[in-house]
């Protein structure tokens, strides 16, 4: 009986030396097994290894800010790590191939030194308003544009009337080199037993936006002097109409 207990006795303390040694070895091993807080050759800290299950602060990147720019779309921030760059995106503000305000290789507006006027119809039509057509050449060695109405007086030894213009909307022309225009005068012919008339002999042109005029020989004949009317029969269109 007394062997009996003395081997139930030693069975103990071996249960308990092995239970001991275990305990002892595991936590040999969890204070020795992990590289969380070990220094790299920078000092910083190092990325644990593969396989374990801690994850060391900041290893995935530094604090630095990202790519910035604005752009068609609006600004912002990109990319999460590292030091970026600024600046602008090709399809932000700013002058660029696609947009931006800039004059450079803008067309030149017609000079009316380098103009050649000539009729491209003196004067048609029925009934007692007619139509006469004025052509405006570019003869600069250049292109160069012309926008609005001209300027247009009938003249003759005693009397200048200066025509009004029509309620058209005028648009910009552009003319080549040797490349022309034209405006159109109506102008209200005397019918019998008229007396406001006078004859002019001469039509004097300024281009859109000019102050030199030149003048042309009229060949319309007659016309009805309305200078004091308030919507007269005769009148000029814009150029390029």
């Amino acid at each position: 009986m007394s062997k009996l207990r003395n081997r139930r006795t030693n069975a103990r303390k071996t249960a308990v030396a092995v239970t001991g040694a275990a305990a002892l070895l595991a936590l040999l091993t969890a204070c020795n097994g992990t590289a969380t807080g070990s220094v790299s050759a920078d000092g910083g800290s190092a990325a644990p290894a593969a396989g374990d299950s801690a994850t060391a602060t900041g290893s995935a990147g530094g604090s630095g800010s990202g790519s910035s720019g604005s752009g068609s779309s609006g600004s912002g921030s990109s990319g999460t790590g590292g030091s970026g760059t600024s600046g602008s995106s090709t399809s932000g503000g700013g002058t660029s191939s696609s947009g931006g305000s800039s004059s450079t290789g803008s067309v030149p507006a017609c000079q009316a030194s380098q103009l050649g006027y000539s009729w491209a119809d003196p004067g048609s039509g029925t009934g007692q308003q007619k139509h006469a057509v004025v052509a405006l050449t570019n003869k600069s060695g250049r292109s160069c544009t012309m926008y609005g109405f001209p300027g247009v007086d009938l003249v003759n030894s005693g009397q200048k009337w200066s025509l009004p213009r029509t309620n058209a909307t005028p648009r910009r022309v552009t003319l080549a080199n040797g490349a022309s225009t034209n405006f159109a005068i109506t102008f209200l012919v005397p019918a019998q037993g008229d007396s406001s008339d006078f004859t002019p002999t001469t039509v004097v042109v300024t281009a859109p936006n000019q102050r030199t005029s030149f003048d042309l020989p009229w060949h319309g004949g007659a016309v009805v002097l309305q200078d004091g009317a308030t919507h007269p029969g005769s009148f000029i269109g814009p150029v390029g109409e």
